[in-house]
This record gives structure tokens, sequence and C-alpha cells, in this order.
């Protein structure tokens, strides 16, 4: 499956020459003739730009971007560029995302690529301001951290706009427990250019039939139990919920898909999961251990924030029900929670937001790092449903970023959040994660009812507040942070 976080930005080098056809000094050139003689710049200017490549190659992040062989460009003291010359700029004009230079490159807007500078002088200002003012994309860093930075959120963008989703669907316009989800995929595809496979619910169990369990499902199974500190499954039990994921994954291939949601209260009143003895949230949390971006129940605003926060910290991303827990409301038994394993038992001195979903993945502090301890427990009574039980609490950090896109898809609310503590239950959805709020737990639930965002949260570990307000201005999205 080609995944979309797995996409790099393709830099095009253009090193722009000015030369001049004679010698002379005036009020923009000094210097000794032999320095300013065409022959001596035509000269320095190639052997320069072999410098400038190497530089890039040993500095540019290839975790974020390929960098294309580069372009030298010439031109004289009338600023015209010959066709000849923008010629050179088409070898790999499809496969190039963004043109780096030098210096000015006059008329390179019309190429419609967007445009770059790694430079601390007033070029890059001058060219953002006409650029910006032609509608054209213009972006600079004043060394190489800060241009890095800068392609990193490009990497993410790019990665966006290379997301397709398996849509698992009633048809409903809208998920009857997320009403408050975007029913208009076709709008996200204009805006950010995400595509969509929509498949009824019930298709992927006859994908399911054709698969059946195999040694591959058996081994995988034994595997998460091996891994695990307890577990209230045996691997026999566990297979059905794996042979669902690859079913999944099955009809993601064959659509060209790399992200996944499906409705789930629908999903349950239509008896298949009774009848074929799995739940989807095993699903959910192996696709996210592998960066493809899922949601519970065809939540699509929900979506698009553990895309987002998944694309950015290259991390498996939390997602559950938002609820507000009051002030000194004893987890056990006032919230009705089988075992408190991490927090107060007396309960939060405030209120207290908590997330609860039975999505976590392994993996939520990095994608390429070790899985974090886990448990297995049962959703149901009757021993089957997968779920993947984690103290969120017990990380490397307790700082979260937290949100969820509007219902239009224009905005993205986000807030900062602190892990105070986390609960299981024997069945049914959890862990139940606590957590308090930059700006209140109060006001942010109702800042999400009363602004149209709605109630599924996605979780990610750290703070990405200030790289997604750069985000949001370069992908389109506006950023609201709750403070």
């Amino acid at each position: 499956m080609k995944k979309a976080i797995d996409v790099k930005i393709n830099i095009k080098p253009i090193f722009s020459n000015r030369t001049h056809t004679a010698y002379w000094e005036g009020p923009c050139r000094v210097g000794r003739p032999e320095e300013l003689s065409p022959e001596y710049e035509r000269r320095t200017g190639r052997e320069q730009c072999k410098i400038w490549y190497k530089q890039l190659c040993e500095n540019i992040n290839p975790e974020y971007a390929n960098v294309l062989e580069p372009v030298y460009i010439e031109f004289v003291e009338n600023f015209y560029i010959s066709d000849e010359q923008f010629d050179l700029l088409k070898k790999d004009l499809v496969d190039t995302d963004i043109f780096l230079m030098t210096y000015r490159v006059p008329g390179l807007e019309r190429l419609d690529k967007p445009m770059s500078m790694i430079n601390r002088g007033p070029t890059p200002i001058d060219l953002g301001a006409y650029y910006s003012s032609i509608g054209k994309e213009f972006y600079f860093g004043y060394d190489f951290e800060e241009y890095n930075q800068i392609l990193k959120l490009l990497q993410v963008k790019k990665a966006i706009k290379n997301t397709k989703i398996l849509v698992l669907t009633t048809g409903e316009q809208s998920p009857v427990s997320v009403v408050s989800s975007n029913p208009d995929i076709y709008g996200l595809n204009k805006m950010y250019g995400i595509r969509e496979a929509r498949r009824s619910m019930k298709d992927v169990f006859s994908v399911m039939d054709k698969l059946k369990v195999d040694e591959t499902i058996t081994k995988k199974a034994e595997e998460l139990i091996k891994g695990a500190k307890a577990s209230k499954l045996t691997a026999k039990a566990m297979q059905q919920d794996i042979l669902y994921c690859e079913a999944v994954k099955t009809m993601m291939e064959e659509l060209g898909c790399n992200a996944f949601t499906t409705a789930c209260m629908e999903l349950c009143a239509s008896r298949l999961p009774m009848q074929y003895k799995c739940t989807p949230c095993l699903t959910h949390s192996l696709l996210k251990d592998c960066g493809i971006p899922t949601a519970c129940e065809e939540d699509i605003n929900a979506w698009m924030a553990v895309m987002v926060f998944m694309y950015l910290s290259k991390k498996s991303v939390f997602m559950g029900n938002a609820s507000l827990v009051k002030p000194h409301k004893r987890p056990e038994e006032d919230l009705h929670v089988s075992r408190l394993v991490s927090g107060p038992a007396e309960g939060f001195d405030e209120y207290t937001l908590e997330i609860r979903h039975s999505v976590p993945g392994l993996k939520m502090e990095g994608l390429n790092k070790p899985d974090m301890p886990y448990e297995i427990g049962q959703f149901t009574f009757e021993g089957w449903g997968t779920k993947i039980q984690i103290d969120m609490a017990n990380a490397s950090t307790k700082t979260v970023t937290i949100g969820r896109f509007s219902r239009d898809g224009k905005s993205f609310m986000i807030t900062r959040g602190e892990i105070l503590g986390c609960a299981y239950h024997s069945y049914g959805c959890s862990p139940d994660v606590y957590y308090k709020v930059e700006g209140g737990a109060y006001e942010f639930v109702h800042a999400l009812a009363e602004q149209g965002f709605g109630h599924h949260l996605a979780v990610v570990y750290g703070d990405y507040v200030e790289e997604i307000k750069e985000l949001g201005k370069m992908v389109g999205f506006n950023v609201v942070v709750h403070k």
C-alpha cells in the first residue's frame, strides 16, 4: 500500500547567475576589473552552483525532501531569461514540488510551481510580497534549520493531497452517532485534494469470507498476545478481528486507498459483528500504527484531525468520545470504570476532559519507536472483540495536543492538554483518559458544541499548536486555538 505519510517534497534547485556583458562600476556594482569581467562571472557562477548543490544535499533533511539535479540559469543586465533557459526547467517539471532559487529568476512564476529561497537578505522579502500579491506560493527560510521546518509542513500538505479514504458506510449523509460529521467529502477534495471511495459497510464481510484465517493471521494474534502485559483473549478469539483488518486492507489496496473509516452504530445494528465475532477497534489501532489515518464511526472531522496529527508528528493518534467530568468524581465508583490505572482515586480538583474509545495505538510515542506497554481486553461480555488497552498517563510526556475539524472542514480547533489519569472498563470502549485542558475543560466542550465542531476528539503526544498554526496557513484551513 502506498502510504501518503511516506511522500517527500521534490526540490528543484535553480542557481540564478546574473552576469554582465562588459566591465563597469556603478551604483549597484563595484569591484576589481578582473572580478567584473563576463568570463570571470560565468566561470565563478558555475563553480558556485556545484558548491551550493553540495551544501543542499548535506543540509536538506532527507526525511522531508529529495533534492533534484540543479539547473544553472544565466541572464545579463537586461534581466531577461530566454525561452531556451526556461526549457532547462521543464525536464523535471512534473516531479517538481517546489523551486529553490539562489537569486531572482524573472518570470519563474509562469511555471506555476511554489517557489522558495534560503536567504537572510532583502530579496526574499521583496519577492514574497510580489508573489503573494499575485496569488503565488513563496516560502523563505533564513537558514537550513528554518527551511527544513518549512519542508516538514509542505510534506504534510503534500501527504494530505495524496490521501484517499475508504469509507464503509450505510449511505446516509451523516452517521447517526455523529451528525456533526462533515457530509461533503467532495468539498474536501476541492479544498485539500482529499479523495474517497465509498462502499457499503457490509462489503468487507464478503471479502472476509474469501480470505479465511491462515497462518499469518494466527501468528499476528499470537505475537500481540505475547507482547501484552495481560490478555483476556486467546489467539483464536482474536483471529476474526485480524481477519477483518486484512479484509479492510484488501479493499484499500483494490481501491487505491490509504486511509479508513467505517460506520459503527449502524454496523452494530446490522448484527454482522455478532455473526463474525469482530469489532473494528483493533483494525483502527493496527492501521494507525502503520501510518494509516483512521477514525471510528465514519467521523470525517475526527479523521481529518487524526490525519493532520499523524502526518505532522509521525506518531499513532488516539481518538474518542469527549465527556466532561465534574470535580471530585471518583473514577471507579462515580464514573463506573472497572480499574483506575493512573490518577487520583478521589477524582480531580477541577472540571476534567475525558476521552474514551478502544483505539489507542502501540506507536503513539512514534511510528519508529518501540511499542508502548499494553494489555488486551475484550469488548463484549461473550468474549470477542479485541481492544488494545494502554495506560496513556504512563508515557515519556504527559503533554498532548487535542483537536477536531469543524463540520464544514474549514477550521481546526486545537488545544494543549495534560494527561491526569487513565482507567479501563472490563467491557465496551476504553481506555478512559483524563485531561487538564488549556483554557478549561468546561469551556472547551462548550466551544466544540457552540462553534460547529462536534464530539469526537483526536489526541497526539506532544505540543504541536504552533506548527499547526503555520500548517493552516500553508494548507488553507483556519486554526482556532482554545486557551
